[in-house]
């Protein structure tokens, strides 16, 4: 299945050039397991937020669907 992947915040560093990546995907695939084809290990990334599939926040264990838009967020710092 193809779904659409975005970094968001100061994750946008890890697709350098890329506004949007559409990424083939098994069947079933979690968010997490879509993070890591494009070679993403969000446990690794100390600033790593949250992710939004479809416009809505989820979990990063929950299962994509075929045409799904992932969006992977940074913590947000302020002071």
């Amino acid at each position: 299945m193809k779904i659409t992947i975005t970094m968001r915040g100061t994750l946008k560093k890890y697709m350098p050039g890329e506004k949007e990546r559409i990424v083939e995907v098994p069947d079933g695939c979690t968010c997490d397991e879509a993070l890591q084809c494009i070679g993403m290990n969000y446990r690794e990334i100390k600033n790593f937020g949250f992710v939004v599939r479809n416009g809505k926040r989820c979990m990063i264990y929950d299962r994509l669907e075929d045409g799904d838009e992932l969006k992977a967020w940074s913590r947000v710092a302020g002071g």
